[in-house]
């Protein structure tokens, strides 16, 4: 595996200087779905986000945040980064850790799920990293809070490295608009569609959300937890019983974009209309998918408009 290169950040500034090497490769990675940002939590313990989630960096100790009453809450409070108001995310309250006696908690990372934006305080960021889906063990059965887990080398040494489950994260920091949310597959309106829709996912949180909309809808589905799985599926069945596929883009073994271009890539399956349903929904990854040939993307966890898109596009 390719060693990590371990280079601490410090800056006194409110606002990390948008010239900062490491701001540059965020900014420079925003459409590469394979880099993530490393950083330190508290306890020295490894944890990754995708690069297209991250929006910026901010150091903590000059950030102006109105805090919870709650002294111990995951939600610290808020604060207006770029005249926006942004919820603040505590990262080792929310693991169930608390905060780390005498630890400087250095970095906020600004971060952006689609129809959520949060700031998450962390201890620092070590840099970018490439890693492949393959690359990529789920780890999701044994810890909820975690998606996957895999192995980098840092200064010569071999460290696991914990790809943090931000469905997870929103669906407990935000529990009452999940909620809500989950309560709008009542209302959705059964749809006339017998032909079967393919759907790949590797949080469990959002396949039993999208299963709950899907059974609602009286479809004929079948769910998987990467695109390789999904991928021979497809190709084992009747291509014209197929009436979409639906699938995130961040999972192991085969991420959302490969299992994209291989389906457009192919002849005799290009035809099938691809909906991506992703919180990685920023401009440059949508403008990516649909270079790929993706018809639609759709932010999680959105179950009116995932029912308004079958509608628009799912072969009748």
């Amino acid at each position: 595996m390719q060693e990590v290169e371990v280079k601490e950040k410090q800056s006194s500034a409110n606002q990390i200087d948008s010239s900062d090497e490491l701001i540059r490769l965020v900014t420079s990675n925003a459409d590469v779905t394979s880099q993530y940002v490393i950083f330190r939590n508290g306890y020295d313990e490894l944890y990754a986000i995708n690069v297209a989630k991250v929006e910026e960096l901010i150091v903590n100790k000059e950030l102006n945040i109105a805090k919870n009453s709650d002294a111990t809450s995951t939600l610290v409070g808020t604060a207006k980064i770029r005249d926006e108001m942004c919820s603040i995310i505590h990262f080792d309250r929310w693991l169930g850790k608390g905060e780390a006696e005498g630890c400087f908690y250095e970095l906020v990372v600004v971060c952006n799920f689609g129809h959520q934006r949060v700031g998450i305080i962390i201890k620092n960021v070590i840099g970018i990293q490439n890693i492949e889906a393959d690359k990529l063990i789920d780890n999701s059965s044994r810890d909820p809070k975690t998606a996957q887990i895999t192995e980098l080398y840092i200064a010569g040494e071999k460290k696991l490295c914990v790809i943090f489950n931000s469905d997870t994260l929103l669906s407990e920091v935000f529990s009452e608009a999940h909620e809500r949310e989950l309560g709008k597959v009542n209302i959705l309106n059964k749809l006339d569609l017998t032909k079967k829709i393919l759907f790949a996912d590797d949080s469990k949180i959002v396949q039993h959300a999208v299963s709950l909309a899907l059974s609602q809808m009286e479809l004929d589905f079948e769910v998987f937890d990467n695109g390789k799985d999904l991928l021979e599926r497809l190709l084992s069945l009747e291509l014209e019983n197929v009436a979409l596929i639906l699938s995130d883009i961040e999972m192991p073994v085969m991420d959302g974009m490969a299992l994209l271009r291989e389906v457009k890539s192919k002849a005799g399956l290009r035809d099938i209309p691809f909906i991506m349903n992703t919180n990685m929904a920023n401009p440059s990854i949508i403008e990516q998918a649909k270079r790929h040939g993706v018809d639609h993307v759709i932010h999680k966890l959105d179950v009116e408009d995932l029912q308004h898109q079958i509608q628009m596009y799912a072969r009748v």
